[in-house]
């Protein structure tokens, strides 16, 4: 039950931040190797964000999820920051990618907790 958040100092249209959940959730389907049909993605663009002291295009990732292995986790942040690249401008060196493991038991959903 991976949940994505996403936070981006760069305004985006509903269709865009659309798009940009489809292909975070595609990506961290992918590289977590867990179902895109569990996946949950939410954006928060336009946001108010420095880095560095600046205000340029700039992104966080945020991924949570029961027993995430850090195996996948360089290809993840490769992908989701060249994700960031194209979709926002953002340069690598302005994303950040934060991989949080939920201890089982601390999750629920769909009636159970997992």
């Amino acid at each position: 039950m991976p949940l994505i958040q996403i936070r981006t100092n760069v305004p985006l249209s509903e269709e865009a931040t659309n798009e940009l959940l489809k292909k975070a959730t595609t990506i961290a389907a992918r590289e977590l190797g867990k179902p895109e049909s569990i996946m949950m993605a939410t954006a928060s663009t336009g946001a108010p964000m420095l880095f560095g002291g600046t205000d340029g295009p700039t992104a966080l990732f945020e991924i949570e999820g029961i027993e995430l292995s850090s195996d996948p986790a360089n290809a993840l942040c490769l992908a989701l920051s060249e994700l960031a690249e194209a979709e926002l401008q953002a340069p690598a060196d302005r994303v950040f990618v934060k991989l949080t493991n939920v201890p089982r038991g601390n999750w629920a959903g769909n009636r159970k907790v997992y």
